[in-house]
């Protein structure tokens, strides 16, 4: 079993990466004009990622007011797997977005836009297997 306190500690981590993405994507989109669809997208997405792992961080809480030997009953593997899949996906997404204010905003977003555009369905689906997961794993615990 996956153990609660690393995966409270990666949730922490992943919120403060999601924090930094939506932060510069907000910057990027109020700071050029007319701003590019796919940076509004990548901004949703990644707002709706931040929701799903606060999602996470309620069921690791749930999880640990729980019982011991309830608490054993209840598998984390895949919401750790899924982790491991949006570090890599998140950090991809970091190094393409959160660059530094000036002229070059919009030139850089040009260059990286399809990298982030290939990005946003692996994010998306790593959204909603959180989203499931979490869903499940809380109605499960409230069961035992």
């Amino acid at each position: 079993m996956a153990d609660p306190l690393s995966i409270a500690a990666s949730v922490v981590g992943l919120l403060a990466t999601t924090g930094k993405i939506c932060a510069a994507l907000s910057g990027f989109i109020s700071g050029v004009v007319a701003a590019p669809q796919s940076a509004h997208d990548t901004l949703a997405t990644a707002e709706e990622v931040r929701v799903a792992l606060e999602m996470v961080k309620g069921l690791i809480d749930t999880i640990s007011a729980l019982p011991s030997r309830r608490k054993a009953l209840v598998r984390l593997d895949l919401i750790a797997i899924t982790f491991s899949n949006c570090v890599l996906t998140l950090s991809e997404l970091e190094s393409l977005v959160c660059f530094k204010d000036g002229m070059m905003h919009r030139l850089k977003w040009v260059w990286g836009e399809n990298k982030v555009l290939r990005l946003l369905p692996r994010l998306e689906s790593q959204k909603a297997s959180l989203t499931l997961m979490v869903t499940t794993l809380v109605w499960y615990a409230h069961q035992l």
